[in-house]
């Protein structure tokens, strides 16, 4: 006896499903997973902006004083971006910058400060030759 002579009502409990299952509960439930995903890349990447700005806020005021108080014209300026991605990735850079405004501050003669930048790595401009 072959299966499409029998009782189907044996076989599929009564009733007969034709059709694909739907599948509603699953797609709100992938829409969902990505919406929260997305929101989430969104808002650690504002973070992450957030504080790459404030880390060369005070890049910038470092050097701004720097070339104010110690007569460095290469440090006039926008950063050059090679170093603003260095400062970014380096925590050495950071630390040091940050404790060598504090030096300049507190009246730190500019040679002293020029060595520590040098021995933290720190990228020092070159001197702009003008005279020919």
């Amino acid at each position: 006896m072959s299966v499409a002579s029998g009782d189907l009502g044996e076989i599929t409990g009564g009733h007969v499903r034709i059709g694909a299952e739907s599948h509603v509960g699953r797609n709100v439930g992938i829409v969902v997973g990505v919406v929260a995903l997305a929101a989430a890349i969104f808002g650690f990447t504002s973070y992450s902006n957030k504080q790459d700005a404030a880390k060369l806020a005070q890049l910038e005021s470092f050097r701004s004083a720097y070339a104010d108080k110690c007569e460095a014209p290469a440090f006039r300026g926008e950063a050059a971006s090679l170093l603003k991605d260095t400062y970014l990735r380096s925590e050495r850079l950071q630390a040091a910058v940050e404790k060598q405004q504090a030096a300049l501050s507190s009246g730190t003669p500019c040679d002293e400060i020029a060595r520590a930048l040098k021995a933290a790595d720190f990228p020092m401009p070159q001197p702009s030759s003008s005279a020919q």
